[in-house]
């Protein structure tokens, strides 16, 4: 239903609709996620019998393999991904690097015999703990220069197959840079929500006849403490 108006071949504005709206499959959502959900502590749910679960060039390679049998089976002409889904991380970035290179060569040889092509790719800048107050934001200069190279050479992979665009995705970055955030705008904003918080407590409905006994009726006695002071 969504695609009801979708017609890949119509010309608007001197361009089929498919040149307009170019889907593409995603690397990492569809190859490398779990199917856990995100909002909570679940467990994979996702059974795959062509991937071991090792981080080894030779499991990554049979990733490629089933990608593109997917890719071409399902009609699309396009995928994306971050350097760290198509390839192992390995154990430092020489190793990463390396890796890339090794499974992207490996990508342009499916992409040269399926036609799908490459719309873009991006560098994973957020899962790594090295990244944990952002990349290219990040105050540590050697977090920085970290993710300054993996760009770096993610561009080029991205370049060497062709890709028609490459994504900064900035997942963690910003709010610990004076650069990107007005650090005492943020502070003021705390404080007045823990003002409001302060001074509304007392119209909160009572812990003992509500809902909020399901939820935090069991909680140690110094929690429940803390929460009511908030």
């Amino acid at each position: 239903m969504a695609f009801k108006d979708y017609n890949a071949d119509e010309m608007i504005m001197g361009k089929p609709m498919k040149e307009w709206c170019r889907f593409a499959v995603c690397y990492w959502h569809t190859f490398r996620g779990g199917g856990m959900d995100p909002f909570s502590y679940g467990c994979p749910t996702l059974e795959r019998s062509w991937d071991d679960g090792s981080a080894s060039v030779e499991n990554a390679k049979r990733r490629v393999d089933v990608a593109f049998e997917f890719f071409t089976k399902l009609g699309v002409e396009h995928y994306c991904w971050h350097d760290i889904d198509i390839a192992p991380e390995g154990e430092s970035m020489k190793e990463a690097f390396e890796n890339l290179h090794i499974l992207t060569d490996y990508a342009l040889e499916k992409q040269n015999e399926t036609g799908v092509k490459l719309l873009w790719g991006t560098s994973n800048l957020f899962s790594n703990k090295r990244y944990m107050n952002g990349g290219g934001t990040n105050p540590d200069f050697n977090a920085f220069a970290c993710a300054a190279a993996t760009v770096k050479n993610s561009m080029d992979c991205t370049h060497k197959l062709g890709g028609e665009n490459y994504v900064f995705w900035g997942g963690r970055e910003g709010y610990n840079s004076i650069l990107n955030t007005d650090i005492k705008k943020e502070i003021d904003n705390l404080a007045a929500l823990l003002t409001m918080a302060r001074t509304t407590r007392s119209k909160l409905v009572p812990i003992s006849s509500s809902w909020w006994s399901l939820s935090l009726g069991s909680l140690p006695s110094t929690s429940m403490t803390t929460t009511r002071r908030l």
